[in-house]
């Protein structure tokens, strides 16, 4: 299981195996992508069946491939894209909230 943290002040993205309690329990740092199978854990709170929100130009890959792969891309396919690549397929996505 990965589990992609994302901190809201600086954009910095963390990639964990497992969920990191030190990254959980401090406000800025927000999961944006975690394990494809059910949580129970996160179906209690539910925010991680949550889609993240689209990442920056200025955000590094692994944060578009975070959100690649929460918009149903496979990971590997993702991986494998370039970030320029992966803003083309997803950045222009508009859901009138911007």
């Amino acid at each position: 299981m990965t589990f992609v943290y994302k901190n809201a002040n600086t954009g910095q993205v963390v990639t964990a195996t497992e969920r990191d309690p030190w990254l959980d329990m401090l406000d800025n740092w927000r999961i944006i992508s975690g394990p494809s199978e059910a949580d129970p854990a996160s179906e209690q709170s539910g925010a991680a069946s949550a889609v993240p929100d689209r990442p920056s130009e200025h955000d590094n890959k692994a944060a578009w491939v975070a959100y690649a792969v929460s918009r149903g891309m496979a990971e590997a396919d993702a991986k494998a894209l370039s970030k320029a690549a992966l803003i083309e397929e997803y950045g222009e996505e508009n859901d009138g909230e911007d």
